[in-house]
């Protein structure tokens, strides 16, 4: 059985669904807000807190996404910086064929791990 819940602010709605072996982040819309991590901060914090305490990987889903600001990557990447300091796992999904997915989630290649652990993936 799928547990989800569903935030939205403005043209963004992200969509969270809890599994037996993971928990994803769907992202909709556009983020165009000037401080979204007020609105994504929180929800990235309880994802986090969820993850580590049931083991389960947390996945970000941006394959729907249909733009996002520079302001958006910012709370992404204190989710990763948090997430690779600790001991869950991660997936970051993004579409490789759109240049400006590519461009913003090729650079955080950086925070993955050698297991694994936290993982970036474009996808077509």
């Amino acid at each position: 059985m799928t547990d989800t819940q569903s935030f939205t602010h403005d043209s963004l709605r992200v969509e969270i669904a809890e599994e037996a072996e993971s928990i994803t982040m769907r992202w909709f819309g556009k983020s165009t807000m000037r401080k979204p991590g007020d609105f994504l901060a929180p929800i990235l914090a309880e994802m986090l807190k969820r993850g580590n305490e049931s083991g389960k990987r947390i996945v970000l889903d941006f394959r729907t996404l249909q733009y996002m600001n520079s302001s958006t990557i910012t709370p992404v990447i204190r989710l990763l910086e948090q997430a690779r300091r600790g001991t869950g796992r991660m997936s970051v999904l993004y579409r490789q064929d759109l240049k400006w997915q590519h461009l913003s989630f090729s650079a955080l290649k950086i925070f993955e791990t050698p297991d694994a652990r936290i993982e970036l993936k474009g996808a077509e």
